[in-house]
């Protein structure tokens, strides 16, 4: 019962695995490998680079319709002030009796 067993560690050399395929034939795979590789990340490079200028030009087209909005919200406020005004103007000669146009009383 007391049976020790052994197991045989397999020893560097046998545990490495063996390849077939010839050196010239792996060091094409692996060029070609890397060129594609290459190719891709300049595309995704290039890409970047056409986004990075797309979210700049939102950006700065964002701000400037900002500022015209901001711009008309002002000149809004200036015309509505000047509308009250020329209401209370209006009313004030009404009440006064004054005439209503240039030459008088319409007939």
């Amino acid at each position: 019962m007391d049976k020790e067993i052994q197991m045989s560690v397999p020893l560097q050399d046998e545990r490495r695995r063996k390849y077939t395929t010839p050196a010239r034939v792996q060091a094409w795979f692996l060029q070609k490998s890397r060129d594609n590789w290459k190719k891709k990340y300049s595309l995704v490079k290039a890409d970047v680079r056409q986004l990075k200028n797309h979210v700049s030009d939102v950006k700065t087209s964002r701000e400037q319709w900002r500022e015209r909005a901001e711009q008309y919200a002002r000149r809004l406020e200036e015309v509505e002030e000047q509308n009250i005004a020329l209401q209370e103007q209006l009313a004030a000669l009404k009440k006064d009796g004054q005439p209503s146009g240039p030459t008088g009383p319409r007939q």
